[in-house]
This record gives structure tokens, C-alpha cells and sequence, in this order.
């Protein structure tokens, strides 16, 4: 099968070219020839910042732009007067030379005022830029995530356009993590060290197939500049009425020749609560009532060290770490009644359960990439080893109660879940650049996964804690991807283009022994998943067009998923996990308009099969309600975009975007056909004397995942913030959904139960930041490193 698919990318790489992007290079020089280092060089398309670069010492530049078209180059340099020119792209430019003339008047410091707008659209994905926005303040990743266009996150699960089992990545990395550990992670990675997100609901052949519902890629800030430079800082935020979290931090870069070193720390350390209700029927007239309040803490240390040297101006070799080392410790009370009309069949259960996590996770990347002609082309190599750590325990204290309030059932256990993940993956990728815009990138990966957990009981005897005989189990499982791709862009008859395929084959083992349910489930198969992308514009100026976009797309079950584990939430609740899921498969199609560059309307259809959800599944004889994974039947959402910036003043800018979602979830256990909208505003407001403010809203009056139907969810949000020291030194505020909406009560449906929930948690969060940049040294091209297992890591759990 492997031979297949690199089979097919051969194949296909003689089939044509295109182009993925152009390339304007060239070298900045003054009137007598000499070299001006470290100009800013800045391609605009009317307002937009497209492209941005600092020339190296020699003068020398290279920008990659995404598609043809019209555009404006301007040069900037504190000795030079500015420099501007209009350029019209069909193909690479080369070698241009720009001659800077010498300004009379010598300023201190030019700052690029061309701002990037909050929200930007390229053919593949839609940009939101976080960097200096105050809305962002004290604002972890995931929260981040609720602000962006089509993007909704409920309880830690994130959906695009309607569009649940959306995968992140960190530069893009994709993260090889699920669940619990991606919430950590997510929740440690803050607003100080992002640029961008980039939301990308169709991604394209060269990135992993998995992920029915698209991909959110992480763009950190890069640092420019050489010598010793950095910031330091400290997060500070308090849930009003409830608890604080604090989160200080440094990073550190330095650059000299051909040498780059990078390193960061922070450290978090965060209290947290959610309240639970439930109410519930059996089918013998019982009634069923529980509460449940949770207080958890999260502790961690996070590290990032970083390597880069530059073999030559076109080749260089990069090695990075990251590592994270933390805790979460969470107990819950729980009281559950169920009543009867016959009074004395009435029961009440009390119990705590607490539950403890300690994580250990490591990476260690290392990339190489290579430019090897004059029109950018590219092969780079990137690969990572994981090893995570994850060692967990929850408990069960807990009393049953008869309507005389006696002690009917007294149970005391513990469950341990520990579990250690090796996975190793290498990515190949070639770019290669031809004239006229012409172009082809083909490439291939390979991923070795291997996960074992080791599972046990364990109760309380004779005044010591003790393994249960027969109820532990061990399960491994074994996962191999091997994956070829081939993409094909550029331009033809006044369309854009971004044409590819990829074939990925995966061999699958998961053996489940002890416990009584010895299990071996195999599984190999090969899929093909093709992408679309067409862009045709209307008018001259490029400031319309028509787009359409089509991909297919595959989700993996977690290994957290497969593992039969079995917790207690409360007294009647368990949570376990499904060792015989299948992969889901979602095809997508989304037709757009972009209006004077900036409004945009879309109408997308996505269907998914054999759909992975969670559902709640009754057991009227031991009164117990079972959350688990299964396939259940499909799922087709049918979505209509609408976003509206709006340019109010030159100090206020708004961002408007409207979602309206019908969604069909049909199951032969549930069958639901309901409508939503999520309504999006974002105020963005340039004040005086360094002062900025910014306000975002939703509103939903409802959120359909597979089998659950939530209420109205809504939040406001206000931040500001105020530069000092030459701006150096940032302040910001913010609190975070004023109004105390964004809780939620829900509804599950499965056969003929019905169960309806109603949660509350820390979202009202006052939060406050204060970082200090540094920078003794001179502006520099630094490297990105990139990862190859961003998909492996997004389904750690």
C-alpha cells in the first residue's frame, strides 16, 4: 500500500504544474550602489498588508505572495526617503533592484502605519489577527478561538461553519494532542506570544486528511531582530465573585551570524469551578435529580528552547524543544435523589470525586529546508518524537440513602489510568516554483503511534489502598499512516487555482487484555481525499470575486476514545470509552462572494457518515447513565456566512459576522432536524495617547452536537489597554463575558430517554497583563520551525 501511494504522487507529479504562490525578490541599494541593510520592505493590496520582510545585510529580499494580481511595493529605511511602487504580478519577479534616495531629514524611527484589519480572507482560509488587540488580553488560545468568524467552542470541542471535530495547530504544527491534555495546552498557551489564527475550514492536500471539521493554525509572534532581545510579563485574572489565576513569563532570543537561539518559560497556576445540574426519567416513574459542583486547579511549567543555523542564505538546519509538566487536581460533590409516587422506594446518594492528572509531555523537532533555484522553490524535512506521560486517578466516595435516611450502599474505590504515548513522525515536502506563476509541491509523511495504558481498581482495605483482583486491564494501541499528496495551483482563463489529492493508508491494532473483555481489533484501510480551491474576480482591481471550495475529509477516534476505561462522574454517571469506533468521513463544499475586498457571503453543505458522538445512554436496571463514543448514523449541516466589517471612523472599526445553520442528525437511536444562528461583533477602537479598546459579542440561541441540543449561549467581552515607555511596555484589561451568559442548558436525546442538563462555570473573568519588550540588537530574518505531527498531537487524550 505504501508503494501505491507514493505510486500516486509520482504519478500525478507528471500529470502538470502550477503555482501555489508568486515570489517578488530582489535588493535594496542607495544611489551610489551600496547596500541599504534592514529595510522594511511591505506589499500591500489597497489597505492590506499582503507581504512584509526585512532585507537581509546585504540588501537582499524575498516575499511570497499568495496569487497573482495588482499590488503595491513600499520600502521603508530610517535614512532613506520612502519608497513606493506599483506592481503588476503575473509571474516571479526576480531581481529587482531598488535604489533609496538619501533623506535630508535623519528620523530616529519609522513605524509601517498600514494596519492589518482584524479579519482577512485568502483562498484557503480566513486570518484573524490577535496581535495588539486588547480584546486578547490575559486571554488563553482556546478563548481566543470564540472570537474568530464560523468558529464556536463548547465545553473544549470546536466547531468551523456548524462543523464539529476541528484540529489545531501551533505554526503549522499540528498538535498531538486530545481532550484534557489539549485543554491544558490550549489554556497555557496565552494571547502575549500569538499573531494570528487562521481559520481554515477546507483544508487543502498538504495537510493531514484528518479532521472533519477543518483546522485552526497558531501563529506565534517571530521575533526580528538580533542580538539579545525578548519581553517579560505576568498574566493576572480572577473569576468575579469566584477564583484567581496567575500566569508570569519570559522569553529570551538571541541572534548572531549564522546562529539562532530562542527560549521561553511561564508558569500557570489557575482554580477553576463548574456547576452541574441533570434531570432525567425511568421508565419505572422514577425521577431522577442531581447536582453537582467541581472546584479544579491546574498547575504547570511550560518550556520551549529553539536552535536555528544557516548553512547559507538558502539552506539552514533548525532543532527545537517543548515541554510541559503540570498538574490538574479537580473534586466533585454530588448529590443525586430519585423519587418515586410509592415514597418509601426514594433514594438519595451523596459522594465526592476527586480526580488527579500529571502530565509529562516532550517534543524534539528537527527541520532542514533547502532553496534550490532563484524562483523559490523548496524542499523542506520535518520530523518530530513525542512522548507523553499522562498519569491519572479518580476516585469514587460515596453513601446511598433510603427515604428513612439509612445507609443502604457505601462504596469506596479508586480507578488508576495511567498511560505513556510514543509517536514519531517525518514529513517531506517540495515546492517547486516554475515561470509564469507555474508551479507543483508534492510530498509525503509517515506516522508511527504506539500508546499503552494500564488500567486498575483499587479499594480501601484493612486501613491501606489496594489493587481489586480482576478488574484491571492493559490496552495498547498501534497506529501506522503512511500519506502522499500532490497539489497543483495557479492560473488559468482569469480563474485561481488550487487543485490536489492526497492518499493516506493506515494500519491500525488495538489489544485490550484483563478485565474479562480480552479484545483484538485490527483494521487497515486506504482513502483518497481530493481538495478545490477557485477564485474568479470580477473586476480589475481584484476587489471581487467569486470562490468555491470542495474537500473531503477523515476523524480518527482518539486513543483516549478507544480506551475502555471507566470512571465515575457522580453517583448514577460513568464516562467510558469505545475500542470498536470507526473513522467518520466528511465531504464539504462552500461557494463564497467577496465584495470590495472585504464582505464576504458564503454558502456551504458539509455531510459526515458514520459520525463519531458522544452519547448518554440509560441503564434502567442499575439506574445508571453511561457517557460514551459511538458511531451513530450521519450528519449534514447546511451553513450561510455573512460578514460585514465596517469602518465607523478612523478610530473605530467593527467586525460583523453572521451564521445561520440547519443542521440534520440522524441516528436510529435520535433523529434531530433543527435551525441555529451565531451572531458575531467584534469593536475595534484606536483612542489617544496610546489607548485602545476593544468590545466582542456573541449570541446562539442554540448548539446541536450529534445527540445534545443546548440552549441560548451568549457572552460580551471588553478589553483596553494603554502603551507606555516609547511603547515598550503594554497594560491591558479586559473582563470577560459581563453579563454572566455564557453558561448553558442542554437537552439529550437517545431512544426514548431525555436528559436535561444545566451547567455554569468561571466564564465572568476580570483579567489584567502587563509585558515588557526588550530589544538591543539589529533586525534579522528568523527561521520558522515548523512541526510534522500537529495531527498526532491533536488526538493525544
Amino acid at each position: 500500500m505504501k508503494i501505491i501511494v507514493f505510486y500516486l504522487v509520482s504519478m500525478l507529479f507528471v500529470m502538470g504544474v502550477s503555482a501555489q504562490a508568486v515570489s517578488i525578490a530582489g535588493r535594496v541599494t542607495d544611489e551610489t550602489g551600496q547596500s541599504v541593510p534592514f529595510a522594511s520592505i511591505v506589499v500591500l493590496k489597497g489597505a492590506l498588508v499582503i507581504g512584509e520582510k526585512i532585507a537581509s545585510e546585504d540588501g537582499s529580499f524575498k516575499l511570497m505572495i499568495d496569487s497573482v494580481g495588482k499590488y503595491e511595493l513600499k520600502i521603508r529605511h530610517t535614512s532613506y526617503v520612502d519608497f513606493s511602487k506599483e506592481i503588476q504580478l503575473q509571474t516571479s519577479l526576480d531581481s529587482e533592484v531598488i535604489v533609496l534616495k538619501k533623506s535630508e531629514k535623519q528620523l530616529r524611527e519609522v513605524t509601517i502605519t498600514a494596519n492589518k484589519p482584524f479579519v482577512t480572507r485568502k483562498i484557503d482560509r480566513v486570518v484573524m489577527n490577535v496581535q495588539d488587540n486588547a480584546i486578547a488580553t490575559g486571554k488563553s488560545s482556546i478563548d481566543l478561538f470564540r472570537l474568530a468568524p464560523g468558529v464556536f467552542v463548547n465545553n473544549g470541542n470546536i466547531s468551523i461553519n456548524g462543523v464539529w471535530g476541528t484540529r489545531v495547530m501551533v505554526n503549522g504544527r499540528m498538535l498531538n494532542l486530545k481532550g484534557d491534555d489539549l485543554k491544558n495546552y490550549l489554556a497555557n498557551l496565552k494571547s502575549n506570544d500569538i499573531k494570528s489564527i487562521e481559520i481554515i475550514a477546507h483544508p487543502p492536500a498538504e495537510y493531514d486528511a484528518e479532521g472533519s471539521g477543518g483546522i485552526i493554525n497558531i501563529v506565534l509572534k517571530k521575533n526580528l531582530n538580533s542580538g539579545l532581545n525578548g519581553y517579560i510579563g505576568a498574566d493576572y485574572s480572577i473569576g468575579i465573585g469566584k477564583y484567581p489565576a496567575y500566569q508570569p513569563y519570559v522569553s529570551l532570543n538571541y541572534r548572531k551570524k549564522k546562529v539562532g537561539l530562542s527560549g521561553s518559560y511561564s508558569y500557570g497556576r489557575e482554580k477553576n469551578f463548574q456547576d452541574i445540574t441533570q434531570d432525567r426519567s425511568f421508565t419505572d416513574n422514577g425521577q431522577y435529580h442531581a447536582t453537582t459542583s467541581s472546584t479544579g486547579w491546574r498547575n504547570s511549567n511550560n518550556v520551549k528552547l529553539g536552535a536555528t543555523y544557516d548553512i547559507s542564505n538558502k539552506e539552514y538546519i533548525a532543532i527545537d524543544y517543548t515541554g510541559q509538566f503540570g498538574w490538574y487536581k479537580d473534586t466533585s460533590h454530588s448529590v443525586t435523589t430519585i423519587n418515586y409516587p410509592v415514597q418509601q422506594n426514594n433514594t438519595l446518594s451523596d459522594g465526592i470525586f476527586p480526580s488527579f492528572t500529571k502530565t509529562k509531555f516532550s517534543n524534539i523537532g528537527l527541520n532542514y529546508g533547502i532553496t534550490t533555484d532563484s524562483l523559490g522553490s523548496k524542499f523542506t524535512l520535518v520530523s518530530d518524537y513525542t512522548y507523553n506521560d499522562r498519569n491519572g486517578i479518580s476516585g469514587t466516595y460515596s453513601k446511598t440513602f433510603d427515604f428513612n435516611n439509612s445507609v443502604i450502599a457505601d462504596t469506596v474505590f479508586n480507578f488508576l489510568y495511567p498511560s505513556i504515548a510514543k509517536i514519531f513522525t517525518a514529513d517531506v515536502k517540495y515546492n517547486k516554483m516554475l515561470k509564469r506563476g507555474m508551479g507543483l509541491s508534492f510530498g509525503g509523511k509517515a506516522t508511527v503511534t504506539d500508546i499503552n495504558n494500564d488500567n486498575a481498581y483499587e479499594n480501601y482495605s484493612n486501613g491501606e489502598w489496594g489493587h481489586i483482583p480482576g478488574l484491571g486491564f492493559n490496552y495498547k494501541y498501534s497506529e501506522k499512516i503512511y500519506a502522499g499528496f500532490v497539489n497543483l495551483s495557479g492560473s488559468a482563463a482569469g480563474i485561481e487555482y488550487k487543485l490536489g489529492i492526497r492518499g493516506e493508508n493506515s494500519d491500525i491494532s488495538g489489544t485490550l487484555k484483563g478485565g474479562g473483555q480480552d479484545t483484538i481489533v485490527e483494521r487497515n484501510y486506504f482513502n483518497l481525499f481530493p481538495s478545490v480551491f477557485l477564485k474568479k474576480n470580477l473586476n480589475k482591481d481584484e476587489s471581487n470575486a467569486l470562490t468555491f471550495s470542495y474537500n473531503r475529509r477523515i476523524k480518527r477516534p482518539s486513543y483516549f476514545e478507544l480506551n475502555p476505561y471507566k470512571y465515575f462522574i457522580d453517583n448514577y454517571t460513568i464516562q467510558t470509552g469505545n475500542p470498536f469506533l470507526n473513522p467518520q468521513f466528511t465531504n464539504a463544499v462552500e461557494l463564497g462572494y467577496i465584495f470590495k475586498s472585504q464582505y464576504y457571503i458564503g454558502l456551504s453543505y458539509s455531510h459526515t457518515k458514520d459520525v463519531i458522538n458522544q452519547v448518554i445512554e440509560n441503564d434502567p436496571a442499575l439506574k445508571q447513565m453511561i457517557i460514551l463514543r459511538k458511531n451513530t448514523g450521519s450528519n449534514a449541516v447546511y451553513t450561510g456566512t455573512f460578514s460585514i466589517p465596517v469602518k465607523i471612523t478612523e478610530w473605530w472599526n467593527t467586525s460583523n459576522n453572521l451564521l445561520l445553520t440547519y443542521t440534520e442528525s440522524i441516528a436510529p437511536e435520535f433523529s434531530i432536524k433543527k435551525g441555529s444562528f451565531v451572531l458575531q461583533t467584534e469593536q475595534d477602537i484606536s483612542l489617544t495617547n496610546g489607548f485602545g479598546i476593544n468590545l466582542n459579542g456573541f449570541y446562539t440561541p442554540r448548539v446541536v452536537t450529534g445527540n445534545i441540543v443546548t440552549g441560548r449561549v451568549a457572552s460580551f467581552d471588553l478589553g483596553i489597554q494603554k502603551k507606555l515607555l516609547k511603547n515598550k511596555l503594554t497594560v491591558k484589561a479586559s473582563i470577560s463575558d459581563i453579563f454572566y451568559t455564557n453558561n448553558f442548558k442542554a437537552t439529550s436525546y437517545y431512544n426514548e430517554s431525555v436528559i436535561r442538563i444545566r451547567q455554569k462555570e468561571q466564564s465572568r473573568v476580570l483579567s489584567l497583563t502587563s509585558v515588557y519588550n526588550f530589544n538591543l540588537g539589529k533586525a534579522f530574518k528568523s527561521k520558522d520551525i515548523k512541526s510534522s505531527n500537529a495531527d498526532e498531537k491533536s488526538r493525544l487524550k
